[in-house]
């Protein structure tokens, strides 16, 4: 992953090239997606941004008037090549989802965590102490993992899903929708 890193300063000097933070509050609800996207939160450093991934899913946050209710954050820090993380990457970064996710827990009422995609979801999972075979990702599933913990699983909003059909902006629009009314926030279309 650091030569990847080094290739990229070298490749994109203007870049942000580094691992990237989480981004917003500690909130009710935590948005985790997989890792940052070559030309999206590694060339910006703020998840979810400046890729098509991030606009459809800022746009069905806008939609819902949440977007300043919610974190946004990674599974894995750093951009992997070919958007693909080792399992020995996904290792190393378990550290730093597990404070984030520590932190997000410390507050007060019901915390739901938004997975895009599996591998995020099993992050999420091992970062928390939970069996993977406990807790199945299915697309739209609920999970209820403590009285004021929920984990709510959604297809991530890359445009190759989009593009075959995987997931809708009406799909995630309805899982992001169930993952608000778990955290009780206040939104426009419940």
């Amino acid at each position: 992953m650091r030569a990847y890193q080094k290739e990229n300063q070298s490749r994109f000097p203007d870049y942000w090239n580094r691992p990237v933070a989480g981004s917003g509050p500690f909130a009710a609800l935590t948005i985790i997606g997989l890792a940052p996207g070559l030309h999206g939160a590694n060339k910006t450093g703020i998840p979810f941004t400046g890729d098509a991934s991030g606009k459809l899913l800022f746009k069905v946050l806008d939609q819902l008037g949440i977007v300043d209710q919610v974190r946004i954050t990674n599974a894995v820090k750093c951009a992997p090549p070919q958007n693909k993380p080792l399992t020995s990457e996904r290792r190393n970064c378990q550290k730093f989802l597990s404070a984030e996710l520590a932190d997000m827990q410390a507050r007060s009422g019901p915390s739901v965590l938004f997975c895009l995609g599996r591998i995020a979801h099993e992050e999420v999972l091992r970062s928390l102490g939970r069996s993977l075979k406990d807790y199945v990702f299915v697309h739209g599933r609920a999970h209820e993992l403590s009285e004021a913990l929920w984990l709510v699983d959604s297809y991530h909003c890359s445009r190759y899903n989009i593009q075959t059909n995987r997931l809708s902006e009406s799909m995630l629009r309805t899982a992001v929708q169930c993952a608000a009314k778990l955290a009780q926030l206040n939104h426009a279309d419940i």
